[in-house]
């Protein structure tokens, strides 16, 4: 768009050419003239589309021949006064202006009068449409190194924050004065505009002004990637575009991301290993949330990044862990919690952002926590379970003892003793005696240690009476139960 404007004071059309510059969209070409006996010269010689004059310089005698030079204008015309007089409003009539602006002049509205103005005067030449035809699609699917876009071309794609607003942002790329030199091409939940320039700083102004002015209307962000690299096929700019847009899972919405700047993905086991399972739970277990932040912040390290999918699977290997959690406590029950969790179940396989699964996770958890210390305190909990955990963790230590799993869980010896034989059918210091020499008898067949070691390991200080109790339970002692 070519823009005319007309005024003494040159400081503020240099204001009004900076916000236009800054913060119109698309293409704007700005002369200025400061001189009244200037005027028909830089109108023949610009040739503007639209003309934005100080009325209150011209007296009522130099209407007329203003007049004759405005009427050669195919353009538009929008004329300021310092003063609102009706002598002013007068001289507009006479001028047949769009709009009369009061000085300091409302800068968002004169953007929204050219902005109207744009929209009327198309820009985009017939060598753009034929760049841009409708062989894009064919020519995105098909690698045909004849069909490489030309250097006037710069390929870009548009992401919304929400799929939901998508249709609503293709049919605004439509009716932006930006529109009028790119073409857009709607995909499954992305645009790809090309922008017919050479100029990528013309782009990058173009698609900041983009997401300034989506971001009024629709309180939402976009993310934008464009094509910096040389020219290829459309299928090439696609994939590296789409490729530099993935960055947004660490980064969010609202940034440009160039196709030339990826980040490098390091190797990542997305599988929990048996420690951070016993690690998790624990922190579980014990109600630490900061453990457990710990535990998954360490997926985020500045600089360090790794596939989405292996990200996805490792969190959804953590839920697999929090699902334990809730059913010893029976939290599944709670119908809000299993609906909650089946949603962050989603979260982690849908949601395109990295930061806002782990805030899910964290804040599920937290509830969670709260709500095993509440049953434990009705005493709700499957303490039986809880303490067959207590032993299958710390077995190997001769000092635990019923007591000392009754105070970690919060009751009274008695009380878990009685439950506990009447689940298990056995009492709890046999449970444990078990479970020990099953370990133990594991230990005699797939290591050479000496019997007595074996003891230790298996949370006995006394070798000879693991030997005993050995015998009681297999039938023969250590010795030769690793010979048989």
């Amino acid at each position: 768009m070519r823009l005319l404007l007309i005024d003494r004071d040159p400081t503020d059309l240099a204001g009004i050419k900076w916000f236009l510059h800054t913060y119109f969209p698309g293409d704007v070409f700005i002369e200025m003239c400061t001189s009244i006996s200037e005027v028909s010269q830089s109108i023949r010689q610009f040739e503007p589309d639209a003309i934005l004059l100080n009325i209150d310089l011209f007296p009522n005698n130099r209407l007329a021949a203003l007049h004759r030079d405005l009427q050669k204008l195919s353009g538009a015309i929008l004329a300021m006064t310092t003063e609102p007089l009706f002598k002013n409003a007068l001289k507009a009539i006479d001028l047949q202006v769009a709009h009369l602006f009061v000085k300091p002049i409302d800068l968002e509205l004169l953007k929204k009068k050219l902005t109207a103005i744009s929209l009327r005067t198309p820009q985009v030449t017939e060598d753009a449409q034929e760049a841009t035809n409708d062989s894009f699609y064919n020519q995105l699917f098909l690698d045909n190194k004849s069909s490489s876009i030309e250097t006037t071309i710069h390929f870009t794609m548009i992401e919304p924050e929400h799929t939901e607003t998508f249709n609503k942002l293709y049919n605004w790329l439509q009716q932006t004065p930006i529109h009028f030199h790119m073409k857009t091409y709607p995909l499954s939940n992305s645009i790809v505009c090309l922008f017919q320039t050479n100029d990528i700083r013309i782009v990058e102004k173009d698609v900041r002004t983009l997401m300034k002015e989506w971001r009024v209307i629709s309180n939402s962000s976009l993310n934008i990637g464009i094509y910096d690299g040389t020219p290829t096929t459309i299928k090439n700019m696609y994939t590296l575009t789409k490729r530099a847009l993935h960055q947004s899972f660490y980064e969010g919405f609202g940034h440009i991301f160039y196709a030339s700047k990826q980040y490098e993905t390091q190797p990542f086991d997305p599988l929990l290993t048996p420690e951070e399972q016993q690690l998790l739970i624990s922190s579980l277990e014990d109600g630490n949330l900061e453990a457990v932040k710990t535990f998954l912040y360490r997926l985020s390290n500045e600089g360090i990044y790794y596939e989405q999918d292996d990200l996805r699977i490792h969190l959804t290997s953590v839920l697999a862990q929090i699902r334990r959690f809730m059913l010893k406590y029976k939290l599944h029950e709670k119908a809000v919690i299993e609906q909650n969790y089946r949603q962050l179940f989603h979260l982690i396989i849908e949601h395109p952002i990295f930061y806002t699964i782990l805030n899910g996770i964290i804040s599920f958890t937290q509830t969670l926590i709260e709500l095993a210390r509440e049953a434990r305190i009705e005493k709700r909990a499957d303490y039986v379970e809880l303490a067959i955990e207590v032993i299958d963790q710390q077995f190997k230590d001769s000092a635990l003892s019923l007591p000392f799993v009754a105070h970690k869980l919060g009751i009274s010896p008695n009380y878990l003793s009685t439950i506990f034989s009447k689940k298990q059918g056995l009492p709890f210091k046999r449970y444990l005696q078990q479970v020990r020499i099953h370990h133990a008898t594991k230990m005699l067949l797939e290591t050479d240690f000496a019997i007595s070691e074996i003891a230790h390991l298996n949370g006995f200080d006394d070798p000879n009476y693991f030997i005993k109790l050995f015998k009681q339970q297999i039938g023969i002692t250590p010795n030769r139960y690793r010979k048989n």
